[in-house]
């Protein structure tokens, strides 16, 4: 298995009674190692966010984050997940459990540290020359 998928649902905080739950489809491939992509295209059309690893696995303990994306542990069995976008900031939250269920599965098939044995350079030396 080359690619870890799950679908997980996060609520995305707005203050008011508009908040709603989202269905969110993550997915974490070994040939892209240091990013897990988080789908959000049934809501908005190209919503699609590509987050590290490293910074997700580092959110599970302790406040993570700089620039667009930041993660904190809140309340201890959630996640809260900061996006900035052009159109403004989306506070999501999410179950803790079912991310580090998720994380875990991507351990298991890039552990951290082996990520540059499954990194493509070539294929990445010929997008970059194709660009």
């Amino acid at each position: 298995m080359e690619r870890v998928t799950t679908r997980i649902t996060m609520r995305l905080m707005t203050g008011d009674e508009r908040s709603r739950d989202l269905d969110v489809d993550w997915s974490y491939r070994a040939t892209e190692p240091h990013a897990v992509e988080l789908d959000f295209t049934s809501y908005q059309a190209g919503a699609v966010w590509a987050l590290s690893r490293d910074l997700l696995l580092s959110g599970l303990h302790e406040p993570s984050g700089e620039g667009d994306v930041h993660i904190t542990p809140y309340e201890d069995t959630r996640l809260l997940i900061a996006l900035a976008g052009q159109e403004g900031v989306a506070l999501l939250a999410v179950p803790a459990g079912a991310v580090a269920r998720f994380l875990a599965a991507t351990v298991r098939l890039v552990p951290p540290g082996q990520e540059h044995a499954r990194i493509d350079w070539d294929r990445g030396l010929e997008d970059l020359l194709a660009a």
